[in-house]
Parts: C-alpha cells; structure tokens; sequence
C-alpha cells in the first residue's frame, strides 16, 4: 500500500537513469556501482521470493473458472466482463472497483481483498494500460510470484529505452523507493537539497556515503544464477534481460571482494519476447535449477568493497565516463585504508 501513497518525484529518477551502464546491467558511479536486486524488491514490497518458475507467458486459452475462483466471482461474471483492448485483454477497471465495492458492502472481506489486490497489480505494479487490467497481469497475481517479473519489467524498460528518451514501463514508484532506500537521509546530502541541483549532490556523493546497511539484517541468501547462466535471466511482461547480482552484493550487506569474472557479467539475455520462444523455453529451464548463496560461500556481512574491485569501478569510470561533472565531496571521507581494507 506504500507505494499506492507514493507521489514520484522524476527529478531522482531522471537522474539516476543518467548513470545507467548498458554493459554491466547497473548504474555506475564514481567509486560504486547500484544495481536493484529481486532481494531488495522483495523486502520494499513485503513479498517472499518463491524458490520456482516465474511467469513466462500467457496461456493461449483463458481459464476463466481460475480467474473467477481467484477473485471470488462467478465464471459468467467474468467471461461476460472480460474485454479485449487492441492487443490487449483482460477486465476494465471499473468492473473490478464496482465488484469491490459490492463486497465490502456485504463485508465478504477475503473476497474484497483479493479483488483490491489485483487492481494495484494492474494500476501499480504492472500498468499496461489506464483503467485496464490486461491478461498478463492476473496471471502474474495468479501465479503469486510477481517480484521476478518486477525486477525484469524494471531492467528491460531500463535498457530498452537508454538513449532513446520517452517513458519508462515500469512500476516507477518501486524503482524510486528503491533508489531514495540507499540514499542518506540526513547530514550534509539532504541539507544541501535547496543549494544543489540533485544531479550535483548524487555527484558528490561516494561509496562511503551510501546506506549499504539498508538491508543487512534481512538477507541471507542470494539468488546468484539460474541453470546454465552464470547470471540471472529474467522474463517481464514485454521482454527478457538478464542482471548479475555479483555486482549488488554490498547493497545486501556483504563484501565487494573482488572485480567480477567476465561471464558473471557477460550479456546472457536480451530480446522481446515474442521474438524467441526457444530461449525462453531455455530461461524456464534454467530457473528450475535456482543457484543460491548464502552466508557460507558470500562470508560474514561487512558491507565493505576491497581495493580489488573498487579500482576496476574506477577503471570502468575512466573508459564509461560519467554524464555529469565531478563534485567534492559534500562531508569529510574517512581514510582511504579504513574505508577501503
């Protein structure tokens, strides 16, 4: 319900998409790099990651006595209620509001809440179209996994659209909730909000002013890969893209040890869905084989980065160049040794 209350404010994000890195799948900057995780989604939305299959597709036939058992309504009612929109099908808005609406009055509440819940899947999470909540999202809420789906909604629209301008299909708020978590929320970034321009302050900003201990009492273990992929394949609502979590390690409160491996950072997976079902056949494969880390392998949680892979950051920094001119620091940095080691 968070992220229903949540005004976005574009001037964060507009910037954050500036330090995209196509390459490597995350934003670099001058001494870190971010990358949002299905872990981190997962604790912002409140919702377990299920160790399985994610969405892969729509059915070619739609099962209305499925649909109908999920929202607790009769199968007429929602075969007789279910539109086609263009390409697009699925129910209107306003049938799903009046059904609530109807249900609360009778106070059948399991019904009114599973009902409410499909309508912020369809107006929040996985918005296609206004007033509209198209096929593939009740499948997605079907289904009860939709944080893998986030996630590759997220990175495919990211990648899609660098370079080119225009909007962003993703659930924006999330994306948002998950930049401003890692942000500081006080001290000189914030009171320094009405004398620099945001793009100003983020450049100022380095490693040692990020808030990695965000999360690091709640994740212990790390979906790291899939199958035969040495990264993470992941299939959203439009396309497929692949993220390499070695990259997000310090967010979930472990450390940076060393500069990744070339294939846990190599373009595994890209393209509209539409185009390839025989690799989207593979990712369903390899998600069946779901490569976890915990604690064991990834070590004690110190959400520190060693020399190692902080200068081949910085050497990435040097060949990427950053969009915006650099800026000090906007605080006192601790020695490089202490920060660093």
């Amino acid at each position: 319900m968070t992220l229903l209350k949540m005004v976005v404010d574009p001037v964060p994000l507009q910037t954050l998409l500036q330090f995209y890195d196509p390459e490597l799948r995350c934003f670099t900057f001058q001494d870190y790099q971010l990358a949002p995780t299905l872990e981190e989604y997962s604790i912002l939305l409140n919702v377990p990651i299920r160790y399985q299959v994610p969405f892969l597709d729509v059915p070619k036939e739609v099962d209305f006595r499925v649909v109908a058992r999920a929202l607790h309504l009769g199968i007429k009612e929602v075969s007789d209620s279910w539109k086609s929109s263009g390409d697009v099908e699925g129910l209107p808005l306003k049938f799903l509001l009046r059904v609530a609406r109807e249900e609360a009055e009778k106070g059948n509440w399991e019904a009114f809440h599973a009902q409410l819940a499909i309508m912020i899947y369809g107006i929040v999470l996985f918005l296609s179209m206004p007033n509209f909540v198209d096929y593939a999202t009740v499948i997605i809420f079907l289904g009860g996994n939709p944080v893998p789906t986030l996630l590759a909604d997220t990175y495919y629209a990211i990648h899609s659209m660098h370079g080119k301008g225009g909007a962003l299909r993703c659930c924006l708020p999330l994306l948002l909730r998950w930049f401003m978590s890692l942000l500081p929320v006080s001290g000189p970034f914030v009171s320094a909000q009405s004398m620099h321009k945001c793009t100003q302050r983020v450049m100022s900003l380095t490693s040692y002013d990020i808030r990695w201990q965000s999360y690091i009492m709640d994740v212990r273990d790390v979906i790291m890969r899939c199958g035969e992929f040495r990264n993470v394949p992941l299939v959203g609502t439009r396309g497929c893209i692949n993220y390499n979590p070695v990259l997000s390690l310090r967010q979930l409160g472990f450390v940076m040890n060393r500069r990744p491996l070339d294939a846990e950072i190599a373009e595994s997976v890209y393209f509209e869905k539409q185009s390839d079902p025989a690799r989207l056949e593979q990712i369903g494969r390899a998600w069946k084989t779901i490569g976890v880390k915990d604690g064991s392998v990834l070590g004690k949680k110190f959400a520190i980065a060693k020399p190692d892979y902080t200068e081949w950051v910085k050497e990435r920094v040097e060949t990427l160049l950053l969009p915006y001119d650099r800026m000090e620091p906007l605080q006192e940095q601790p020695p490089l040794i202490l920060a660093e080691s």
